[in-house]
């Protein structure tokens, strides 16, 4: 079709009915989301999270990524949200504007928005601009729309960041540049370089595939934040009303074992990343976020703590396959995996 040969009026129509189109697709976009993520199927694709498997594996962008997320966890609440934006009376902006105050709002006030008010947010925002909809929702949730963080790549390969601080945060940081104004290169006062020092510092302290010997303050670093890996199969996950096989026979299983500091150490200088292995593509999540270290064989399930039968797993990819194990203990599956392969496989 040669759009120049259309009519002014053939051409606006046809512009309506495909904007009318796109929103149809929108509404079932959001549904597939809301079931990709109700079944944690990132997890078993080798992806860390819900907006690294819509990026990387489906390829949107951040912030398109990022709304539509908004608006498939908004729906679970208030499922008037996907016809609204189905029929147009609301979209993307306004969606993403009322999920960023309300995670505003309960993290300030350690307080849940309940239901009813994200459904009666959800009717005011219907048919209005977005500037309407920032003054409403400032109004009924009682706060102060807070600028995004912005982040912007320039020519030369620097960055320009910009964020909005609260007065707590800013006090804090004042008095951190205040604390370094001795230890800074040439007392450089300068907030980029302030920021490098600190990151460097804290890189050096938290990085834990570094090679270099670690100092006593980061060997308690390490076992502070390490030890607390929610390796959560160490214990036994259980049905109410059904006692584990391992809990009635195998001694071994009663008690955790204590992970030594230097195995721990060395299992993150071996993985460095997430291990998670999708075995019917070949991802690998490699994410480098909240590790944790992950028995391969339980613990309840008579595994080591030798290197071997340990790994690095992301909090998300941790806790799902504990689920997992704990789904299969509850259908009586754990003898026969035993019997049949003499170690635990839990992702097939």
């Amino acid at each position: 079709m040669t759009l120049k040969k259309l009519t002014d009026q053939n051409l606006d129509k046809n512009l309506i009915e495909l904007v009318a189109g796109e929103r149809e697709i929108l509404a079932e976009i959001i549904l597939h989301i809301i079931e990709v993520e109700s079944r944690k199927l990132y997890l078993k694709f080798g992806y860390a999270s819900l907006f690294e498997y819509l990026t990387q594996h489906i390829g949107y962008a951040n912030g398109s990524a990022q709304r539509r997320i908004d608006a498939a966890r908004l729906a679970i609440y208030v499922p008037k949200v996907v016809v609204d934006l189905e029929s147009g009376d609301l979209n993307l902006s306004q969606v993403a504007l009322l999920q960023k105050s309300i995670r505003a709002i309960q993290s300030d006030s350690k307080t849940k928005v309940d239901q009813k008010t994200k459904e009666n947010l959800v009717d005011l925002l219907s048919n209005r601009s977005f500037a309407e909809s920032e003054v409403l929702v400032a109004h009924v949730l009682d706060i102060t729309p807070k600028e995004t963080t912005k982040i912007t790549n320039q020519k030369d390969e620097s960055v320009r960041l910009q964020v909005t601080l609260t007065k707590s945060q800013w006090e804090k940081l004042l008095k951190m540049r205040e604390l370094l104004s001795n230890s800074m290169p040439n007392g450089s006062s300068n907030w980029d370089q302030v920021f490098e020092y600190a990151a460097e510092k804290v890189i050096k302290l938290k990085d834990k595939s570094a090679q270099s010997t670690k100092t006593t303050e980061i060997s308690v670093a390490l076992q502070n934040g390490s030890e607390k890996i929610s390796d959560n199969r160490n214990s036994k996950p259980q049905h109410p009303n059904q006692p584990l096989p391992s809990q009635q026979k195998s001694p071994s299983s009663q008690a955790r074992q204590h992970i030594p500091i230097s195995v721990q150490r060395q299992v993150f200088q071996r993985d460095q990343c997430c291990q998670y292995l999708d075995k019917v593509t070949g991802k690998k999540c490699e994410s480098k976020w909240h590790l944790q270290i992950d028995h391969i064989q339980p613990v309840w399930a008579n595994g080591s703590i030798e290197i071997e039968n340990l790994r690095l797993l992301c909090a998300g990819h941790n806790q799902e396959i504990y689920r997992w194990q704990a789904s299969i203990v509850r259908h009586h599956k754990v003898a026969s995996c035993i019997e049949s392969f003499g170690v635990l496989l839990f992702w097939d």
